[in-house]
């Protein structure tokens, strides 16, 4: 057997020796500066034979074509050139021709077929390899922020959220991210995972951004746009290349509230790709990041406009556990009770409810700062044929960063995998992945603290009468006998009732917080232990080759979800629940007038196994070219969602008697009994306090949560002028149906009496997704502009708006974004005698606008900012080393992306990298 095996392998090996015939050998270099230019495709003319120029520019492959053979030469920022050999010449040595780049890019993730960027029938937005080695932020993920028509919030330094047209939050379950075909969302959450776990630093080719809806062609929850990462062909991108970062960042500024000071950020960042020989190729990555965070220190007060030094009830933004609050009243009564010549004193104060809440921890101190992240990647190609090629790869993310949803979670070693297998030929592709999750010890801070709280001192022991409140009560009263004013004497009591209470950070407090943190939310603690899982299967094949009339694409496929959280993120505890999803797709387009005009069309259908009906969305489109690069483009777009997993299904603690509720009907009525106990409005709750008056109470009525849809229709013109300026205007208007948000409600289990929502302590808070009634529109308009300054500067600019109207005010909907933005960027890929020198300086603007956050964590006004970027770095060619020096932020005026999320300062760094283009 062995030598039958062996005889295969020599028979293999012979057979392809005979049919590489020649082997063709050169370098290539910039006809400017006879710098060697990596990654330039060189291929025999109407063959598949050919190879990509290394960090050297050097190149080798074999062919089995004829003499005379037409070599082409192609890259872009290059003109493309064509060289006639007659014999075998080796080394050629070949001079390309920089060019403008502009209007050339090549984009796929539009119509899942290549096409200019130009004629695109949707708009896109596009950064690639080029544009991250000359950018002044930090990372490739922070260069979004930049393109036209996207918003960010940015929880920490490890976890920032994209979207796009209007609707941003932290954790977005209607934008998607996808990484070498992977849906990059944490199986449980549903929402992208942001740069937590995807593509390392130099292992980015090109990222594809789709403004808008784009179910037709991504599927579910792609409502707010789609974006497309594509990591770097081993074949193509060679060698060993290093980026180590070193900065710095909370620089102290005056007007900053930044507790922290001046302390180190790291980043580190290493690839080896190898093509082993013309079938075998792999690359190996990892990036370590670390820094001190950025610290969210909002102190505004949630409960009314008081401070902690005057209003009993204060409940800071980022201060956590103040959201315990109780009625004082009845510890007033019976301390009248048992000394009636307190009443002349008392009595008056019993006219309105006097709610007081617990004292709150400052985030500092009680959150870990240390943000740190590592992600590793593997991949293997082999070329079964020249155009049949197997892929297999592994990622795998863990660290400790913090982002915000209902209250601030710190997910500390958090762990999480991607892995796939994939065939992929020029006319299909098979892929196969799998995502898992380990949600390691998350702190969720809003409930740890109520909990610390209640360990070191109760707020009432029913078995002692005593407890933090009646010391409270007990110190109120003696402090206003002795004289005092209610509110100086209000703060002298909770100074009392905090004798004792365990500063953060200290012994008492660290271990308070490490018991009640690592106990499952089922056991009385606070961990959830999500470890839920995806798989996905997809196939996908282009009939152009064989449907010469028109271009047809289509495939299917197949999503499972296995929520696994034992019960503390979903009603999981017995077994697993497992989701199914699938979806078939198919588009069509055609080319008419002279190849001018080009019709499209896409269809996809849909079933969850949690609702009933199917969806089906479609995408309809026109491209039509006016003129030699000027194009107009038309499209509708349906677009829906699912309600993801959390929406549906969650169940939460998330405070002292409140919780997160999917909008599941039988959830709602079966685990939290809505049909015995009415739910009201908190709002309505709140106003029957105040006025005791039952008809203040606002019936919360449940309806089983369903598919939210957009109907979304853009007109766009983009036009390339005199090869040197790119410009690009859209405009768009999205009609939603069944929209999904959030609303505070509250019942009291047990009884029916309204009476009891006057004590705090009976009742349940539950913030619920559900659907708005009535239809909301959104609408926007946008601009850009890319000039081409020649001598390799360059300009840009573009501004965009977003609207909203009709939107249901009994829902948090998350449309939280400025009137506009404005964005503008300078630079120069290369200047001075040997084109060493490079520069790039961006400033992005945002008026001040309103911010809301669901759970009742917070809304209000983040302030207007501008932030400045910029670096200026070196290369020394004969090394193939560069040095960049460089900041964000470089004013260091602190600023914010959203409500109780962090002020983000300065960084300013040295950047040294070897082999990396």
């Amino acid at each position: 057997m062995r030598k039958t095996i062996l005889a295969l392998l020599v028979f293999s090996l012979t057979t392809i020796g005979l049919k590489a015939q020649h082997v063709i050998t050169g370098v290539v270099r910039n006809s400017d500066t006879k710098k060697p230019v990596p990654v330039v495709s060189v291929t025999v003319k109407e063959s598949s034979d050919g190879d990509f120029t290394n960090d050297n520019g050097n190149f080798r492959f074999g062919t089995s074509k004829k003499f005379p053979l037409t070599i082409v030469f192609s890259s872009v920022g290059f003109e493309t050139q064509e060289l006639v050999i007659n014999s075998v010449q080796n080394p050629i040595n070949v001079l390309l021709k920089p060019a403008s780049s502009l209007g050339q890019e090549v984009v796929v993730s539009a119509s899942r077929s290549a096409m200019k960027k130009l004629e695109s029938p949707v708009t896109i937005e596009r950064i690639g390899t080029k544009d991250i080695v000359n950018s002044p932020q930090l990372n490739y993920y922070d260069m979004l922020q930049g393109l036209k028509g996207v918003d960010v919030t940015v929880s920490s330094l490890g976890f920032t959220t994209v979207t796009t047209r209007g609707f941003n939050t932290s954790g977005n379950t209607n934008f998607t991210q996808v990484v070498d075909g992977m849906d990059n969302q944490a199986p449980g959450l549903n929402f992208p995972l942001g740069n937590a776990i995807g593509l390392t630093q130099l292992d980015v080719d090109n990222i594809e951004l789709l403004s808008g809806a784009s179910s037709a062609l991504y599927g579910s929850r792609g409502l707010n746009g789609t974006m497309v990462m594509t990591g770097k062909d081993p074949f193509k991108y060679q060698g060993l290349s290093i980026l180590v970062t070193q900065g710095v960042n909370h620089v102290k500024s005056k007007k900053a509230n930044d507790p922290v000071g001046a302390s180190p950020y790291y980043d580190w960042t290493i690839r080896w790709g190898k093509k082993i020989n013309d079938k075998l190729a792999f690359k190996l990555n990892a990036q370590y990041t670390r820094a001190n965070d950025w610290v969210a220190s909002d102190t505004t007060n949630k409960n009314g406009p008081g401070s902690k030094y005057t209003d009993p009830n204060y409940n800071g933004v980022n201060l956590y556990g103040g959201a315990t609050s109780v009625d004082i009243n009845p510890f007033l009564e019976y301390a009248m009770l048992t000394n009636p010549d307190l009443a002349p004193l008392i009595e008056p104060m019993l006219g309105q409810p006097n709610y007081v809440s617990r004292t709150g921890y400052a985030e500092y101190g009680y959150l870990d700062n240390d943000a740190r992240l590592f992600k590793a990647n593997a991949e293997l190609r082999y070329k079964i044929r020249p155009k049949l090629e197997a892929i297999f790869s592994g990622t795998f993310g863990t660290g400790s960063v913090v982002y915000t949803n209902d209250t601030r979670y710190q997910m500390k070693d958090f762990k999480v995998g991607q892995y796939r297998a994939e065939l992929k030929a020029e006319n299909w592709f098979l892929r196969t992945y799998t995502t898992q999750e380990n949600s390691g010890n998350t702190l969720v801070s809003g409930p740890t603290s109520q909990l610390i709280n209640e360990a070191w001192k109760p707020s009432y022991d029913a078995n002692t009468g005593d407890g933090w409140y009646p010391q409270y009560t007990g110190a109120l009263l003696q402090s206003m006998i002795s004289g005092m004013d209610y509110t100086s004497a209000s703060y002298a009591a909770r100074q009392y009732a905090d004798i004792g209470r365990p500063e953060a950070g200290s012994a008492v407090f660290n271990q308070l917080k490490e018991t009640i943190s690592h106990t499952p939310i089922t056991e009385g603690g606070t961990l959830f232990l999500d470890r839920s899982k995806l798989y996905n299967s997809e196939f996908q094949y282009n009939f152009s080759h064989l449907i010469k009339f028109v271009e047809v694409i289509a495939g299917v496929n197949w999503r499972l979800y296995n929520l696994n959280s034992k019960g503390t993120l979903f009603p999981d505890k017995e077994k697993p629940i497992k989701v199914n999803e699938y979806s078939a797709y198919a588009q069509i387009s055609k080319r008419l007038i002279n190849d001018r005009l080009r019709l499209g069309a896409s269809f996809r259908y849909d079933k969850n196994t949690l609702f009933e009906d199917p969806k089906v969305t479609s995408r309809l489109s026109t491209v039509f070219e006016v003129a030699k690069e000027h194009f107009i483009r038309f499209s509708y777009q349906n677009a829906y969602s699912f309600p993801s997993n959390i929406q549906a299904l969650q169940n939460t603690l998330v405070g002292y008697n409140q919780l997160a509720s999917g909008g599941s009907k039988r959830l709602l009525y079966d685990t939290y009994h809505f049909d015995q106990y009415v739910p009201y409005t908190l709002k309505s709750v709140s106003e029957f306090q105040q006025a005791d008056d039952a008809t203040k109470l606002e019936r919360f009525y449940v309806n089983d949560i369903k598919p939210q849809s957009v109907n979304a229709f853009e007109l766009g013109y983009a036009a390339l002028i005199g090869k040197r300026v790119l410009f690009d205007v859209l405009g768009y208007y999205s009609t939603w149906e069944n929209f999904i948000g959030y609303a505070d409600v509250c019942n009291t289990p047990g009884t029916t009496d309204p009476n009891a929502f006057k004590d705090r302590s009976t009742y349940i808070q539950y913030n619920i997704a559900f659907n708005g009634a009535q239809r909301v529109n959104t609408y926007g308009y946008a601009a850009s502009v890319n000039v081409d300054l020649s001598r390799r500067f360059f300009a840009k600019a573009n501004y965009y708006s977003d609207h909203i109207k009709n939107k249901n005010n009994s829902q948090i909907n998350n449309f939280n974004t400025p009137s506009y933005h404005l964005n503008l960027e300078v630079g120069n890929t290369g200047f001075g005698k040997k084109q060493n020198w490079a520069f790039n300086t961006s400033m992005r603007y945002k008026p001040s606008y309103h911010y809301e956050v669901g759970g009742g964590l917070a809304n209000g006004t983040v302030p207007a900012s501008a932030v400045i970027d910029a670096q200026v770095g070196y290369t020394f060619t004969k090394i193939h080393t560069g040095i960049k020096v460089g900041g964000t932020n470089i004013t260091n005026k602190y600023y914010s992306t959203g409500m109780a999320n962090p002020m983000i300062g300065g960084v300013y760094y040295v950047s040294l990298s070897y082999n990396v283009f």
